[in-house]
């Protein structure tokens, strides 16, 4: 066993764990000393296992994710010259002007995402997108960033920066004019784990101790959203602890920072817009019964008013920023793409279609000529979710309002094809169920059932870590684990409430 898979084990271990307490706790056991102990003990061990217990990124690079954190610091920095398609080409000429990337051969063409051979860059053309300045301003960086990112061949074929306008233009103010070093990188990577930290100090004051510890416990040992993936990037888990303060912020009855908050989470990442079709759904339930929650109502409006407001501001602003048509488009061939590691209904279509043989060594590819042919007709997806909507709405109906936000997590695995790092909102489903310092045994049999889930992920690592079936497997998991909670959800209907009072 190598020290990879020794890391994989020991989160095994630690759900495994995590997955007893949930269970005992679903018992409606009190809340002894012992199993207080053993809740800060998961959650210590949780947090030390998602930088690799000290390891951080164990064979590549020490603390600073810096493939990752290169797109999101040179592409934000530099998105008036860049916009989204322009990042690999300059890149590219400004490296052989530094003496670099003489290997290289070819770059991911980003308006349609095919290869192209590094001689049809128009070097000129990419250095007129620059003053001289801001082209000097980028080689500098580069020349700090270039012996750091390591697989230049693969990097250059990567799929780009792919911040919502909003998100990127925010982020561009924030290092338009910082230097790339060890310094400024090390102190915006830190930035996430500040907001997680502010995030879940609300999920605390809002939930309690004992949901707030188990949340981040499987927050941490997260098969989806661990360290390997974006920890150590730029600003990547900020739309994930807007969620958590928001929902926060909508039990303690705050409905306007709420919806505030979950604005920020939509224009940042735009899958969470689903997470309002529940609370409108409840929103309409309550006028047709002539009764109002002016929390929900304040959510709801301050929403959907500030991604309006951006929206608007924003389109009337796109001839002086061409970036947002370019997003539009780089998205729709985004999505258009295969990918390894997307999670979801449509990524399960299409690899269980186009996924090639299994090597005896657990490898495995897609065959790029089956991708269009096993691709789902473009109703599938929206036809699903609506009949998963229908399925639900009499389980939103009888649903407390927050309550009913965990009904659009298995909407998004229906509706859109996301980068598996996005999966961390799963941790939505352990937290949701305490609302109102109640605890729900059938919710807590369903969040262990979750560990358990996440634990067989883990050891499906452990016997190949191939990405491709690996996320394949993945995506077939969370789907089952959707219909059995569901069936559960189905159950509370006609079993007793179950909820006993917890102090924690």
């Amino acid at each position: 066993m190598n020290l990879f898979q020794a890391f994989q084990a020991a989160r095994i271990i630690l759900l495994l764990v995590l997955t007893g307490i949930l269970l005992f706790l679903a018992l409606g056991r009190p809340l002894s000393k012992r199993t207080r102990t053993l809740v800060v003990v998961v959650l210590g061990g949780a947090l030390l296992s998602y930088p690799n217990f000290g390891f951080f990124h164990v064979y590549q690079y020490g603390t600073i994710h810096y493939w990752d954190a290169y797109h999101y610091f040179i592409g934000a920095k530099y998105l008036p010259e860049l916009g989204y398609f322009k990042l690999y080409e300059a890149t590219y000429v400004a490296g052989r002007e530094l003496g670099a990337f003489a290997d290289i051969t070819h770059v991911r063409d980003l308006p349609t995402y095919r290869g192209r051979w590094v001689s049809s860059i128009d070097a000129q053309a990419v250095r007129g997108r620059f003053s001289g300045e801001r082209w000097e301003m980028f080689k500098r960086d580069l020349a700090f960033l270039q012996p750091r990112v390591p697989k230049w061949p693969s990097f250059f074929l990567d799929h780009g920066y792919n911040d919502p306008p909003p998100r990127a233009l925010l982020l561009h103010l924030l290092v338009r004019w910082v230097p790339a070093n060890r310094l400024t990188l090390g102190v915006l990577t830190l930035l996430d784990y500040l907001l997680m930290v502010v995030a879940f100090g609300f999920v605390w004051r809002a939930f309690g101790k004992i949901p707030a510890a188990l949340t981040c416990a499987f927050l941490a040992l997260s098969f989806f959203g661990r360290f390997d993936f974006i920890g150590g990037s730029i600003l990547r888990w900020d739309w994930m602890a807007a969620l958590l303060v928001g929902v926060a912020a909508f039990i303690r009855g705050f409905g306007r920072t709420a919806g505030i908050l979950f604005a920020y989470a939509i224009l940042a990442r735009i899958f969470p817009v689903l997470f309002l079709i529940p609370l409108a759904i409840k929103w309409l339930q309550g006028r047709r019964a002539g009764t109002s929650d002016r929390t929900l109502t304040h959510c709801l409006v301050w929403a959907i008013g500030a991604v309006l407001a951006v929206t608007v501001g924003l389109a009337v602003a796109g001839s002086r920023l061409p970036v947002i048509p370019e997003y539009i488009a780089k998205l729709h061939v985004h999505n258009q793409s295969a990918s390894t590691n997307r999670v979801g209904l449509g990524p399960f279509l299409i690899s269980r279609s186009a996924l090639g043989p299994v090597n005896a060594d657990g490898s495995a590819s897609l065959d790029e000529a089956t991708i269009p042919a096993a691709r789902p007709a473009p109703y599938i997806l929206p036809m699903v979710s609506a009949l998963y909507l229908l399925s639900v709405l009499p389980l939103i109906l009888r649903a407390r309002p927050l309550e009913s936000v965990m009904y659009a997590v298995p909407l998004i695995y229906c509706a859109i094809p996301l980068a598996s790092y996005y999966y961390a909102f799963l941790a939505l489903l352990v937290l949701l169920p305490w609302e109102g310092g109640r605890r729900d045994s059938v919710r807590l049999i369903e969040a262990a059932l979750l560990t358990v889930i996440t634990a067989v992920s883990y050891a499906f690592e452990i016997s190949s870590p191939d990405f491709l079936p690996l996320f394949y497997k993945a995506s077939i998991q969370v789907g089952l684990f959707f219909l059995v909670w569901l069936f559960f959800e189905y159950a509370r209907l006609h079993s007793p409430a179950g909820n006993t009072e917890v102090r924690s």
